[in-house]
């Protein structure tokens, strides 16, 4: 039996394992780099088997407790393989109190003495860094009683539920703990309308319903979590059987990517499963899981919803789950995180225990009525069949510990056993696992960068102030690095480098390769239909499954040029920040002076982090419509028009006697033909934005870069004042030496931010995971 350690560190993604005190070879499997845990860890109990051809471990865990929490996962499930570990866990300091540091540690360089510190860009910085924003994408068709769950987590009704005002548009709720909600309307066209504080459930459903407005933004509370720790957005999307227009499918479509990150809250109605449009978005976050590793499955909530209309007696809440795992495993997705729901419930006893006075006694008779059932059938306990960590579920044991007193109208226990409450506290353990441990790094980067600036500056003042007998040859030196800053060739020669960045080529082959993927697909669904003759009404079904697949493949291609777009222009900015520096290092040929170290691009890179956020903020457009006619159509009647769907659907076209029936061949020759040249429209649209998305972040980045060469220029001014007067030169010397000091503390300090920190007992922890 191996000894094993393995030590994790989420916020430097670094990992350690030791095996009987070696470390492991190079081309182990289990060198796993710089990877995030969860992206291997499922596999480690093979790994382990493999390298050391054995099947008993003692394994001991170094880490926070949410990633020892997969471990644990894990190893209880190499049993089924026959693999025994014997895991126990070295408990280390937590996010909480990283944040705490990173807070003090703030406010101490804002109040030290090195005035490039003190900044409103050091400020925005740090804040930007604090505030990123996590986003949730709800997905959801028709029925599933999507907005009534987000009504549940908001604990007031805000979104518009009912069946005839279901979500038309894109919702974006932003966590600011505020006790009401401002919504702020984005028409489809022109720029945000005024914003509506403390708006009104009938606010927001006279929003929905307006055809003119696209998105509504929603500042407010969103209660489970804490602004402070993170920026959460719940996004509603529309469904795909209820969506205004192409664009809303397609940022459902870009969000369930596998190159998106956001959470995804997929709920299912109990009681109506297999819907078309059900597969279509489920095919998709097949595809996504089949990358990533556990972070991958673990984005993915399956939420199970109208749990509550189930009776007793007549329907089976563990064989609905058994349903809706083999109608999820058809459709290539395996062993989801499942979590029942009882929404409509949770919001009305929430509702009842926030508002009490505002609800009727009607309602108030109907969430009795409900509570009873929750508590007294056990059947839908629904916590208890949910994909619970040990800590969540402890957690639900210890809410129902502390409420249950044997009254069956206890509206806490009812509301545990409702299911929302296991849904909030799984999504923050993916919150502090995945995004504030980033955060974490991300401010922990920017305060190295910014002191990394300053460091280098104090250096360089104290290598010329001693280099006294070249004062003169370094005053010449700065004049002539100045001077070719400004009006250098080298400058000049990066400025065209800038203006030659162009991605349209690049994205038109893109697009022609995913135009060649769509017409595959396409291909696909028309095999073997090229003999049929159809009957009208065969025929217009088949054109309505025809559009239908068409739709899913256009938006698809939508979505997929514009990750490539974002993709290009990412990169651009990181050739951008490359060529900069070596810009600066080309300025300095020739200029090299014996014992002196002498960098300018250290003293500015602080200043350049800030672009790797901003290229991350920049939101792409999305295709403009050419609009809508007030005159009809002529293109859009009878069943060709059915596959004219890139022309407005409002046109119709003039009546025209109707054939019996149409020849497959014919339909399917126009079918495609329409297909691909609507696709190469948009692939023409997108190109066109694409440049002009191009040209703004030329123009930006020509700006920052011209910014920063006017700071360097200061920079080098400041340096010049060590040469120029001898008898200041002790008493400058003397605060650069004391800024040193006091950089390389701070900078000590951040590193140790970091860095894992086990936790010391006096005796030690009662918890022995062991016997696992």
């Amino acid at each position: 039996m191996s000894k094993v350690y393995l030590e994790y560190n989420p916020f430097k993604l670094e990992t350690i394992i030791l095996i009987e005190g070696e470390a492991v070879r190079e081309n182990s499997v289990l060198n796993v780099g710089n990877k995030r845990l969860q992206e291997w860890v499922d596999q480690l109990p093979i790994y382990l088997y493999e390298e050391c051809n054995e099947n008993e471990f003692e394994l001991e865990f170094m880490g926070t407790s949410m990633d020892f929490e997969d471990v644990e996962e894990v190893v209880a499930k190499a049993r089924q393989k026959d693999i025994r570990i014997h895991l126990t866990h070295i408990p280390v300091r937590e996010l909480d109190h990283m944040e705490q540091r990173i807070e003090e540690l703030f406010h101490e360089i804002v109040r030290g003495p090195i005035e490039e510190l003190k900044t409103e860009d050091l400020k925005s910085t740090f804040e930007q860094a604090l505030n990123d924003e996590f986003e949730i994408t709800v997905v959801a068709t028709m029925s599933a009683g999507k907005s009534t769950l987000i009504n549940a987590l908001l604990q007031q009704k805000i979104m518009p539920s009912s069946q005839e005002a279901c979500t038309a548009t894109i919702s974006r709720i932003k966590d600011i703990d505020q006790p009401t909600f401002t919504a702020i309307p984005h028409p489809t066209f022109g720029e945000p309308l005024d914003s509506i504080k403390d708006v009104s459930l009938e606010e927001m459903t006279r929003l929905n319903n307006d055809e003119s407005i696209s998105m509504i933004e929603l500042h407010g509370d969103i209660p489970f979590t804490d602004a402070k720790e993170t920026s959460l957005v719940l996004i509603d999307t529309p469904g795909p059987n209820n969506s205004r227009d192409e664009n809303h499918l397609k940022m459902t479509y870009k969000n369930l990517s596998e190159s998106s990150k956001t959470l995804v809250l997929y709920i299912l109605n109990a009681t109506q499963l297999g819907v078309d449009d059900d597969s279509r978005l489920l095919d998709m976050v097949a595809e996504s899981m089949k990358v990533g590793g556990k972070q991958s499955k673990d984005r993915y909530l399956f939420v199970v919803n109208k749990l509550d209309q189930f009776r007793k007696g007549e329907d089976d809440v563990e064989v609905s789950l058994s349903k809706v795992r083999k109608y999820l495993a058809n459709r290539g997705i395996h062993d989801p995180n499942i979590f029942p729901a009882a929404a409509l419930p949770a919001l009305d006893i929430r509702q009842l225990m926030n508002r009490a006075d505002e609800v009727d006694e009607d309602l108030e008779f109907e969430i009795s009525v409900m509570t009873r059932k929750l508590n007294h059938n056990e059947q839908l306990h629904l916590e208890r069949y949910a994909t619970l960590t040990p800590s969540i579920r402890n957690k639900m044991n210890q809410r129902l510990k502390e409420v249950e007193n044997g009254d069956i109208y206890n509206k806490d226990s009812a509301l545990v056993h409702s299911g929302i409450p296991a849904i909030e506290e799984t999504i923050k353990l993916y919150v502090d696992k995945y995004a504030r441990t980033a955060k974490v790094k991300n401010v922990v980067d920017t305060f190295q960068q910014k002191l990394e600036s300053s460091l280098a500056f104090e250096k360089m003042k104290e290598s010329i102030a001693k280099q006294t007998d070249q004062h003169t040859a370094i005053q010449s030196q700065i004049t002539t690095l100045t001077e070719k800053i400004q009006h250098g060739n080298e400058s000049k020669a990066f400025k065209k480098k800038i203006e030659a960045i162009n991605p349209v080529l690049q994205i038109r082959a893109e697009g022609k390769k995913i135009l060649r993927e769509q017409n595959q697909q396409i291909a696909d669904v028309l095999a073997g239909k090229q003999t049929t003759k159809f009957e009208m009404e065969e025929a217009e079904a088949f054109a309505e499954e025809l559009l239908a697949t068409a739709q899913t493949s256009f938006t698809n291609l939508h979505a997929n040029l514009e990750l490539i777009i974002e993709k290009y222009l990412n990169r651009a900015a990181f050739d951008l920040l490359k060529g900069y520096r070596e810009k600066i290092v080309r300025l300095m040929d020739g200029m090299a002076m014996e014992g002196m170290e002498f960098e300018p691009y250290e003293l500015v890179q602080g200043n350049l982090e800030f672009n790797k956020h901003s290229i991350q903020q920049v939101v792409i457009k999305e295709t403009v419509k050419v609009g809508e006619e007030t005159y009809k159509n002529p293109e859009r009647e009878g069943i060709i028009g059915f596959f004219k769907f890139f022309e407005p659907r409002t046109l119709v076209r003039d009546v025209y006697e109707e054939k019996q029936y149409i020849d497959g061949q014919s339909l399917v020759d126009l079918f495609i033909t329409d297909v691909e040249i609507s696709t190469r429209k948009s692939i023409d649209l997108i190109c066109d934005e694409a440049g002009q998305i191009a040209e703004q972040i030329k123009a930006n980045y020509g700006k920052k870069f011209e910014e920063v060469d006017r700071l360097l220029v200061k920079k080098l001014q400041e340096l010049n004042r060590f040469t120029e007067n001898a008898k200041n030169i002790e008493s400058l010397l003397e605060e650069s030496y004391q800024n040193l000091i006091w950089l390389n503390e701070m900078e000590t300090k951040i590193k140790a931010i970091i860095e894992l920190e086990a936790i010391k007992f006096e005796e030690e922890p009662s918890v022995d995971y062991t016997t696992i």
